[in-house]
C-alpha cells in the first residue's frame, strides 16, 4: 500500500516519513509474515504443553488443534462473506456516481483491507496447526500406536494425577525448606495417597539431589523426571482402589468410544 497516497491529507512535510515508510515498508511486510501466530513452536512443546505424562501431552495437543481447526472455520466463514460483500459494492460500483461512488471506494478499500489482515492470520493458524499435528504424530511415533484412544486416556489418568500432584508438591518443597504444602496435601488425599508417604518421597529425593551438589555434580531435569514416571508407576494404583472403596466403578469401559 502507497503510504503516501493513504496520508495525502496529512501536511507537506510528512511526505519524507510516507517516504521512508513506503521505502522499507515490503521488508516490514516480510518479516511480519513469522508472527501472524499466537506463540512459537518452542513456547507451545515448553511453557504451554506442560504435561509430563504423553498421554496427558496428547491430549493438550488435541486440545489446541481442536481450537486453531475451529477457530480457522469461523475465520474462513467470515471472510467469505466479506468476500461477497466486496463483490456486490464492486459491482454496484460500476454504475456508482459521485459520493455513492466515493463511499463504496472507501467500503471496498476497507473490506480488502480486512480480507488481507484476515488472511494473513490464517496463514499464521495453518502453519501452527501443522506444526501441531507434527507434534501429534510424534507422541504417536513414541507410544507406537497410530490413533490415541479414549481407553489409552482414561487408563492414563490415574498415573497423570499421581505425577501431576507430585510435581506440583515437588515445587512447593522446594521453596518451603522440603515440606508439602496445603493444597498439595489435599491433592494426594482426593487421590487416595497418604501425605506422610508422599512427604517421604519428596524429602528422598531432595536429599538424593543435595548429595550430588555436595559431590560436585549438577542434578538434570532427567533425574527428576524419571523419578516422577517411577512415582507414577508406584502410587497410580492406589487412585483406583481408592475410588473403588467408596464405590466407584474407575472404569466403565462401554462408556467409552468405539
Amino acid at each position: 500500500m502507497d503510504m503516501i497516497k493513504e496520508t495525502k491529507h496529512l501536511p507537506a512535510h510528512y511526505e519524507k516519513m510516507s517516504q521512508r515508510i513506503n521505502e522499507i515498508m515490503p521488508r516490514v511486510q516480510s518479516s511480519s509474515t513469522a508472527f501472524y501466530k499466537s506463540d512459537s513452536q518452542l513456547k507451545i512443546v515448553s511453557l504451554d504443553i506442560t504435561d509430563l505424562t504423553d498421554l496427558g501431552v496428547a491430549k493438550h495437543i488435541l486440545a489446541r488443534i481442536e481450537k486453531k481447526k475451529s477457530a480457522l472455520k469461523s475465520s474462513e466463514i467470515e471472510t467469505r462473506r466479506k468476500e461477497i460483500k466486496l463483490q456486490k459494492k464492486e459491482s454496484k460500483l460500476v454504475s456508482a456516481t459521485d459520493f455513492d461512488a466515493s463511499l463504496l471506494e472507501l467500503d471496498i478499500m476497507q473490506l480488502k483491507s480486512e480480507i488481507e489482515d484476515t488472511r494473513n492470520y490464517q496463514f499464521g493458524a495453518i502453519r501452527e496447526l501443522a506444526f501441531l499435528v507434527e507434534q501429534y504424530d510424534a507422541i504417536c511415533h513414541k507410544l507406537r500406536v497410530d490413533v490415541i484412544t479414549e481407553e489409552m486416556y482414561e487408563a492414563d489418568q490415574p498415573r497423570y494425577h499421581v505425577i501431576k500432584a507430585f510435581s506440583q508438591a515437588l515445587a512447593a518443597a522446594r521453596a518451603r525448606q522440603g515440606l508439602i504444602d496445603e493444597g498439595n496435601f489435599i491433592y494426594f488425599q482426593d487421590l487416595g495417597i497418604n501425605g506422610a508417604a508422599a512427604q517421604r518421597e519428596v524429602i528422598a529425593l531432595l536429599e538424593a539431589e543435595q548429595e550430588m551438589l555436595n559431590n560436585g555434580q549438577v542434578p538434570t531435569f532427567e533425574l527428576q523426571y524419571e523419578w516422577l514416571q517411577k512415582i507414577g508407576d508406584k502410587f497410580a494404583p492406589e487412585v483406583a482402589r481408592y475410588a473403588a472403596s467408596k464405590g466407584f466403578i474407575p472404569l466403565v469401559e462401554n462408556a467409552l468410544s468405539r
